[in-house]
């Protein structure tokens, strides 16, 4: 008989622990960033990678993260579509960009940023990578 309600005590703790990995810090964060909209345009104000800022490699890109998940980056009349989500990492909550190119200088901005701050008009992103300092804004415009 103790083996049997060693047994029932092992199923119930491992189902108590299922129920609290479905809120795990992995899963996606309920409310969107402020940067979110259909009619919102951003801009980058800040990039800084490694040992460089390098934000004029974005002079003149317009940003519009869509509510739907999709990225947009239009310069010169020219779009380039990726994606965009929010998720909860490690205690953060961090903005996964992903730029849908493997072309400079868009491709630098694919990666998942823990977001430092966040208001109405202003966003800051930083990347965790312990190998060097990578920091981007956006500014909306």
């Amino acid at each position: 008989m103790r083996v049997f309600q060693m047994m029932i005590l092992a199923l119930l703790l491992s189902a108590f622990g299922a129920c609290n990995n479905a809120n795990d810090d992995n899963s996606p964060s309920d409310a969107p960033p402020v940067v979110a909209g259909d009619d919102s345009a951003w801009r980058v104000s800040y990039y800084f990678d490694k040992d460089k800022e390098e934000t004029s490699d974005f002079a003149g890109y317009r940003f519009t993260f869509r509510d739907d998940g999709t990225l947009e980056a239009v310069r010169n009349g020219t779009t380039v579509t990726g994606t965009w989500a929010t998720t909860r990492d490690d205690g953060r909550q961090r903005l996964m960009i992903n730029t849908g190119t493997a072309s400079r200088p868009l491709e630098s901005l694919t990666d998942d940023w823990v977001i430092i701050e966040q208001n109405a008009s202003r966003i800051r992103l930083q990347d965790d990578n312990d190998e060097h300092l990578e920091e981007l804004h956006f500014e909306k415009i």
